[in-house]
């Protein structure tokens, strides 16, 4: 197949990869040149294009490709004012190549911060991060066939918990994780292409969801990392974001169905 991985950052450098050695063909986006550098040194056909300038090399325009994967963020600093021209910018440019499959990058950072079994259908849109909803929602008034995967907190490879809050106060220990393993991120893709599916909505998140201390303790011992100093008896937040409609619908089994396995 023919992918296009749009912000190849660390999640889409892993899909890369693996997508890779099975012999697809892959190209990518980055935003800094010594980024894209990096992926031509692993394979990949790769450009420099920054979406909040967006003058994207004329190389892309009538491309034809499989899949899109776009994993261009909206970051906690961002405004409504700058994510809606990031994104008006994305969908420029994915009007000027074409693809049969549209999968997106969100997160479930979109769902508020409430002691709640949160589903995709949960909460109304007025319940919802403004600026991940308007990412959200400008892709698919463009492409309604977009497949919206919602990540929980993502780790594997070097990405591990315990390495973050190494001899420091931990103020969200008492919440519970919802945090997913990039392997599982690398194959709910890989089902969904082979599957084609157009249109969806999925949380993809561990099932289990233990606490962040319980995952800090437990990725601490098992790579030698040294424990917080302490952990504040604060926020007890039980926000439990599920992916059971990930599970039914396309009856996939998490690989690393719990945070304490990472």
């Amino acid at each position: 197949m023919k992918v296009a991985i749009i912000g190849c950052g660390w999640v889409g450098t892993y899909l890369a990869t693996r997508m890779l050695a099975e012999g697809h063909d892959i190209r990518g986006t980055r935003t800094r040149p010594e980024n894209a550098e990096q992926l031509r040194q692993l394979g990949l056909r790769a450009d420099v294009i920054d979406f909040d300038r967006c003058v994207p090399p004329e190389g892309w325009r009538g491309e034809i490709f499989d899949a899109v994967i776009v994993s261009v963020p909206i970051r906690r600093a961002d405004s409504l004012d700058a994510a809606t021209t990031r994104f008006t910018h994305l969908v420029k440019f994915l009007e000027s190549i074409s693809f049969t499959q549209l999968l997106f990058f969100g997160s479930v950072g979109i769902y508020p911060h409430i002691s709640a079994m949160i589903s995709e259908d949960t909460l109304g849109d007025e319940m919802l991060e403004p600026r991940l909803l308007r990412g959200e929602q400008m892709l698919r008034a463009r492409f309604p066939g977009l497949t919206c995967l919602r990540l929980g907190g993502l780790f594997g490879q070097n990405r591990i918990f315990a390495r973050y809050f190494e001899g420091k106060v931990c103020e969200t220990g008492y919440q519970t994780a919802n945090f997913v393993h990039v392997e599982d991120v690398y194959r709910v893709v890989g089902l969904l292409m082979d599957r084609r599916i157009q249109g969806k909505t999925y949380n993809v998140v561990c099932p289990e969801h233990p606490l962040k201390k319980e995952v800090i303790i437990a990725s601490a011992n098992r790579y030698g990392f040294r424990l917080p100093s302490s952990f504040a008896d604060g926020d007890r937040t039980a926000k439990v974001v599920s992916s059971q409609r990930l599970v039914t619908d396309m009856g996939y089994s998490f690989v690393h169905p719990s945070p304490l396995l990472f």
